[in-house]
């Protein structure tokens, strides 16, 4: 073998290792800026859309509670008026409207 120093042979060694790892954080970098997202953004990202499908989520809640409720009203709704109606079958006559209240089965009066 040629006299060889042993210098040169470890600096190329280590160059190359190091090189290896300066090109590989390279491509770490063009690939989150063609992503267009940087590691803390998609972790804000992330948070973000978390709480946006908590809102989405009380807000399907909400109205489905504000569902019910309209159905049960409309069907208590419903059984006054049956109720109504067979008092009036009956011969009940209904009492006089309060002063305030609009009278919507003689609207002539107005």
């Amino acid at each position: 073998m040629q006299d060889v120093n042993l210098v040169t042979v470890l600096v190329a060694c280590i160059g190359t290792g190091g090189l290896g790892l300066f090109f590989r954080e390279i491509a770490d970098i063009v690939s989150k800026v063609r992503r267009g997202v940087s590691t803390r953004e998609s972790k804000r990202k992330n948070d973000i859309i978390a709480q946006r499908d908590s809102a989405i989520a009380r807000a399907d809640a909400l109205q489905q509670r504000a569902d019910d409720e309209r159905r049960l009203r409309i069907a208590w709704q419903e059984y006054a008026g049956i109720l109504v109606y067979r008092l009036r079958i009956s011969g009940v006559a209904p009492d006089a409207l309060p002063d305030d209240l609009e009278d919507t089965l003689n609207t002539k009066k107005t």
